[in-house]
């Protein structure tokens, strides 16, 4: 984690680590990245790989997911193109991290299926395994 700088008053400077939970899931990374084009946008989050493949084929919107190798999951999103957004509802366990359950939760938006996508993306860590 790095260093913010909360602000110095009459006490001077004061920085801390910033911790964020949710549901008592310890949140590592969150964001929000624009692709550069609507095929692929993958993660590197310590020794794991986490790739979103952007698929359309005119069918339902629905997810994939075939771990590569141990370190490499490819989520394969199909039809991923709405503009109001889809995505997870909950986060989803995708494997370990530090022995520990790691989850993903993540949003698209697109305004077509030929359009790079705004993706929010949160990993978090659950209990130990």
């Amino acid at each position: 984690m790095s260093s913010i700088f909360l602000g110095s008053g009459g006490a001077g400077n004061l920085s801390a680590q910033l911790q964020i939970r949710t549901s008592g899931k310890e949140v590592v990374a969150a964001g929000t990245v624009i692709t550069a084009d609507n095929k692929n946008l993958e993660f590197q989050l310590a020794h794991l790989r986490v790739v979103f493949a952007f698929v359309s084929d005119g069918a339902t919107t629905r997810m994939e997911g075939k771990a590569g190798d141990s370190l490499t999951l490819t989520l394969t999103l199909f039809n991923f193109d709405n503009s109001i957004g889809s995505g997870t509802t909950s986060p989803i366990e995708i494997g370990t991290l530090n022995g520990r359950k790691l989850l993903l939760a993540f949003m698209v938006y697109a305004l077509s299926d030929s359009s790079s996508k705004t993706v929010h993306y949160t990993f978090m860590l659950g209990d130990r395994v």
